[in-house]
């Protein structure tokens, strides 16, 4: 050591690992930087840390509200079998739960950075509507990829005051640099027969086909209450609502209803909906499913089940949830 690295040292009792670990510690310097402060190799700095350790004079403690929601990712990973798991800790564990628009912004914000990391050139991206997808598209950072293409996965409804169908999709192509491919057609039409005539149509049905080249899926859960977009927006009737509920409806995607297990439910309604089949849904091979509160959890449960999402963005209620249930 040099003269005045002996003279700090002597504040440690010349007790080398003393020094080198709080000049690693406490002063954040590198292994290599203590290794010439102190005029010893790095190897010999990593012997003093690890000894630092053993002895005591160091406790690392991690910090449970950020590493928790950590060690629940990675159950939930490996318990239902997904690609990938975000969750949103609980920021107010200790004040009341936050309201639904609060977890909406705040799953729009996290699905719109999770969307970027894992978008790339060339794909092709369904999109569902609703107000999380429509935040999530003002959200996201504008990125400059090539030969985008992102396509909207049921037909649309009247502007609400709060979302607009097709401009959630083209909001979230010209975030990309990418087109759009939108459904100009309703999202339930009044006949099968007419759902019929209209994907005949060809546009519409070059449209329609597109949807099978999808290598990428983005969309929301949707619970089975009367407060439920599809009702709001006038696309169902309460009455038709209902007529799922009795048939074991717990969620619905892009206007496609399915049970506690996942399974499909079918009924006249169906043949007039307009958007891509929940098995067309599962052929996609990346499907980012967005969900969160108490009010959603048995939508989000049955969406997990039927294996319609590989990667999902959560909040922490949701989260605990899923690790609660029985396989």
């Amino acid at each position: 050591m040099d003269n005045n690295s002996l003279k700090n040292a002597s504040l440690f009792d010349n007790d080398p690992v003393l020094y080198a670990a709080w000049l690693y510690y406490q002063d954040g310097l590198s292994q290599s930087e203590v290794a010439n402060i102190m005029g010893v190799s790095r190897v010999t700095v990593v012997k003093y840390l690890h000894l630092a350790r053993e002895k005591g004079f160091v406790n690392i403690n991690l910090d449970s509200s950020v590493f928790s929601t950590i060690d629940y990712a990675i159950r939930i990973k490996a318990k239902f079998d997904l690609n990938n798991v975000l969750i949103l800790p609980d920021e107010e564990k200790n004040k009341s739960q936050h309201t639904l628009s609060m977890n909406r912004e705040r799953l729009a914000k996290a699905g719109a950075m999770y969307l970027s990391q894992i978008i790339n050139d060339d794909d092709i991206l369904g999109v569902a509507w609703g107000r999380t997808i429509y935040k999530l598209g003002n959200y996201l950072p504008p990125k400059s990829l090539k030969n985008i293409t992102v396509l909207q996965m049921i037909g649309a409804v009247a502007p609400q005051p709060d979302f607009k169908t097709t401009e959630a999709a083209a909001l979230i192509a010209n975030k990309l640099s990418g087109c759009c491919i939108n459904l100009h057609v309703p999202a339930v039409v009044s006949s099968a027969r007419l759902a019929m005539e209209l994907q005949a149509e060809p546009i519409i049905r070059r449209n329609f086909s597109a949807l099978n080249q999808c290598n990428k899926a983005l969309f929301v859960v949707g619970n089975t209450f009367d407060d439920n977009p599809l009702v709001t927006t006038g696309v169902l009737t309460s009455s038709e609502m209902a007529q799922y509920r009795d048939l074991g409806a717990v969620g619905v995607i892009c206007g496609r209803f399915y049970d506690a297990q996942g399974n499909p439910l079918v009924s006249d309604i169906d043949l007039r909906i307009m958007g891509i089949s929940l098995a067309q849904l599962r052929q996609i091979t990346q499907r980012l499913f967005i969900a969160g509160g108490v009010e959603n959890i048995q939508a989000t449960i049955g969406a997990i089940k039927g294996g319609y999402a590989t990667d999902i963005v959560i909040d922490e209620v949701t989260a605990l949830a899923l690790l609660e249930l029985d396989n």
